[in-house]
């Protein structure tokens, strides 16, 4: 089996850098901390804008770190999602953010199908230039042993909420946000 190293990838630890100080940490460490959160905090500030600021930085710590996973392959989608997300425009994060899970699932099939030409699920895909069936390509990926089941229960999670976002559905309106940061952390 051909094996891929990603060598392209990025991680922002940044939203841990802005968690509280512990009461047990030396000053030194402190001060040291509380300058870092400044620097942050400033790097920020050119990075979204002023205005609206404190929802920017709140929308920010919110979504944690940026995860090393299989988004690698996809990290500047990621952070354009997380830029939508953190600005406000959460209705595009949520779409964006289940549209890039649809990504993620083609990508691996097409990846790595030829390797798979021996099974069943293969008869069912082997045509295919690209799949919008996730059922297919979540239980095809799972049979191959190349998600784990963690990997295909969020994949699962995150095409319900495709599915209640894409088709209309009066609640999106009003809860855009728990959704987008609940989509985004599935990916």
């Amino acid at each position: 089996m051909k094996r891929y190293r990603i060598l392209s990838f990025d991680f922002d630890s940044r939203p841990i850098m802005l968690n509280n100080i512990k009461d047990d940490w030396d000053d030194n460490v402190k001060e040291q901390h509380i300058q870092n959160q400044k620097n942050i905090i400033e790097d920020l500030k050119i990075e979204y804008g002023e205005f609206n600021f404190q929802s920017k930085l709140n929308n920010f710590i919110e979504l944690k770190q940026k995860p090393f996973s299989i988004s690698a392959f996809h990290n500047k989608f990621l952070q354009q999602i997380r830029n939508a997300y953190i600005i406000g425009s959460y209705y595009p994060a949520l779409i964006s953010a289940c549209s890039l899970g649809e990504r993620i699932l083609n990508y691996l099939i097409l990846l790595l199908r030829d390797y798979y030409k021996e099974t069943e699920e293969y008869k069912k895909i082997f045509r295919k230039n690209s799949f919008d069936n996730w059922k297919l390509a979540i239980d095809t990926l799972e049979s191959w042993k190349i998600l784990l089941p963690e990997a295909v229960q969020k994949f699962k999670e995150l095409h319900e909420k495709r599915n209640f976002a894409v088709y209309f559905n009066p609640e999106t309106d009003y809860n855009d946000k728990k959704m987008a940061l609940d989509a985004i952390l599935l990916i």
